[in-house]
């Protein structure tokens, strides 16, 4: 599955500057899509809700990882990910 934020600053460093923290996911728009920042125990994912698919995957009820929610806009989810790969 997905499309994920990947950067050398590292996911909460890059949604902490280039990000809008919501309480839940939020819209997707031509021009903002919601990130969703999981606890996989291990590690964290930045993972990018490009369409409903991926949304439903990051909102499932029998899901209980922690997770975080953020809007941010196309253009800067682009320059640390392969967006264009998947949302067309």
């Amino acid at each position: 599955m997905g499309c994920y934020i990947n950067t050398h600053a590292g996911k909460e460093a890059w949604l902490a500057a280039n990000a809008t923290p919501t309480n839940g996911p939020g819209a997707i728009t031509e021009t903002h899509v919601p990130v969703c920042l999981v606890d996989n125990g291990m590690f964290t994912a930045a993972a990018v809700a490009f369409d409903k698919r991926e949304l439903e995957a990051f909102t499932q009820p029998t899901d209980f990882r922690p997770k975080q929610w953020f809007l941010v806009e196309r253009a800067k989810v682009r320059t640390v990910s392969d967006l264009d790969r998947y949302a067309r």
